[in-house]
């Protein structure tokens, strides 16, 4: 086969230290060696080679062990009626019995098959190709899933952090504004005010932390494995990817003429080309050489031995307009695969696309992260001294703490987003893992 691994997954991958994070090539490599989705469709490849081998073995032919039992109301010859056998009796001096014994071999071998082996070998081949791509295709595809699943529990994960932080906070300044609602520094209503960002934040931690679990249970499927009882631990991917402008023209060629998806659609559209084809054949007659080699015997009697060989000969000549609606049904089967075949082409254009934007997205959503970073925590240092000081307004330093947290989440997500961009333009344009 083109690519032995389909057939040889991993078996074993780096283990992880106890303690040590989870990074994201072990998780990567695990999901290749272990995704179920991912050795479906290499298990499809395997399969569509032992039909490739199946349908050239038909040229073959086959031989055949026969044998066969017969009981008659009347006596008859047991062997077919030759010169060898009339003795003196002459005709009736032949082999006769009501019960019937035959045994021996046969063997049959196609001279025409109105396209059927030819053709049948050649769709045989075709679908094998498809396979193979789509399983190349679907290991890449698993490949940039997991990545870019591993990067949002990340994203996730700082989220999480940085609201348990948020929560920790606004709990101790709810606690200092009760004691001033009490002494009577504070109106009561600043105290709700205080109480009400602490709850909310809650409810965005809580909504966070479940937002995590459930991506963490979908990395973990991705890699072959149940929902973990305990959370993982990611190893953080802090390197900021350099980017060079892309050629869009150019990209849309190199997506076009390494798409392991399109390349299957295109053997699909072949091997509808060959089914037309079959069709067409069929109106041909079929010719077929059987060779055998019989025993033949009855109760009481000795073997007669047969051998012959039959070159059959059988042409259609009406089946009702089978074969022409078969035809007609193989033209209309072509024509849709064109059809999908073009559409995939287009939806590989508009993938690239979408990459090309999202990398330009993400990388300005990192620019404003790290802004807001570095301003949101100065301006809510700024706002709590003020706060203390009697010189500030508790909107303020609750809109200072959010946009602190929106700082914070705002630069992992555009890291994590233009990493993910980034693998996501090498999927799309057949220009991550190597294939060939």
């Amino acid at each position: 086969m083109k690519h032995p691994y389909l057939l040889l997954p991993a078996l074993v991958w780096p283990l992880v230290a106890a303690g040590a994070p989870l990074t994201l090539e072990q998780a990567t490599e695990r999901a290749l060696a272990a995704n179920p989705r991912l050795r479906a469709a290499q298990l499809e490849a395997t399969a569509s080679g032992n039909r490739t081998q199946a349908a050239v073995g038909r040229h073959f032919g086959e031989l055949n062990l026969v044998g066969s039992y017969n009981h008659y109301n009347t006596e008859r010859p047991i062997a077919p009626i030759a010169l060898d056998y009339l003795g003196p009796k002459g005709f009736y001096g032949l082999p006769w019995a009501a019960s019937q014994f035959h045994y021996g071999i046969a063997w049959t071998v196609p001279i025409l098959a109105s396209g059927q082996i030819m053709e049948g070998e050649r769709i045989a081949r075709l679908s094998e190709k498809a396979a193979e791509a789509m399983a190349l295709h679907t290991r890449q595809e698993i490949r940039y899933n997991t990545r870019a699943t591993f990067r949002q529990a990340l994203t996730l994960h700082h989220a999480l952090v940085a609201l348990e932080s948020l929560t920790a906070a606004l709990g101790k300044d709810a606690a200092d504004a009760d004691l001033k609602v009490q002494v009577g520094s504070w109106a009561s209503v600043e105290g709700a005010k205080v109480h009400f960002a602490l709850e909310s934040a809650r409810a965005q931690r809580d909504s966070v932390a479940a937002q995590e679990r459930s991506t963490q249970a979908l990395l973990a499927a991705l890699m072959g494995d149940p929902p973990p009882a305990e959370p993982l631990e990611l190893q953080d991917i802090p390197q900021e990817p350099v980017v060079p402008e892309a050629d869009v023209s150019g990209t849309y060629t190199a997506a076009l003429a390494g798409r392991l998806d399109l390349r299957a659609t295109q053997a699909g559209t072949a091997i509808f080309d060959r089914k037309k084809a079959l069709a067409l054949e069929s109106y041909l007659p079929q010719v077929g050489l059987t060779g055998a080699s019989l025993r033949n015997y009855g109760p009481g009697l000795d073997n007669y031995p047969s051998n012959e060989i039959n070159l059959n000969l059988k042409w259609t000549l009406f089946s009702g307009r089978q074969r022409s609606q078969a035809y007609h049904a193989a033209q209309a089967d072509l024509q849709q695969a064109l059809e999908k075949q073009k559409a995939k082409e287009l939806e590989i254009q508009g993938q690239v696309t979408e990459a090309v934007e999202r990398i330009r997205a993400a990388q300005a959503q990192l620019s404003a992260g790290k802004a807001q970073k570095d301003l949101g925590a100065e301006v809510a240092r700024v706002e709590h001294l003020k706060l203390e000081q009697g010189a500030g307004r508790m909107e303020d330093y609750l809109a200072a703490k959010a946009q602190e947290l929106q700082g914070i989440t705002g630069y992992w997500q555009g890291l994590y987003a233009l990493q993910s961009a980034v693998d996501y333009r090498d999927f799309v344009c057949a220009q991550g893992e190597p294939h060939d």
